[in-house]
């Protein structure tokens, strides 16, 4: 199983959806394009069944990072 969760600032996810369908899990991860709410970054995270993490975090200045 697949699962997205999304963290503001330095707080705890706040919001997380599992998935089935590897192809609906990464669609809706390329699909966060901005800090949200965040005051300063977002962190929006996709664990996968062999337990990797793929990460974005959107900084409110503009700047994006992407971590594997």
């Amino acid at each position: 199983m697949y699962k997205i969760t999304i963290a503001y600032d330095e707080n705890a996810p706040h919001w997380s959806k599992p998935f089935n369908d590897e192809m609906e899990a990464w669609k809706s991860f390329f699909s966060f394009t901005d800090w949200g709410m965040a005051n300063e970054y977002s962190t929006v995270n996709l664990f996968t069944p062999s337990g990797k993490c793929y990460t974005k975090i959107f900084y409110r200045e503009g700047r994006k990072v992407v971590t594997k």
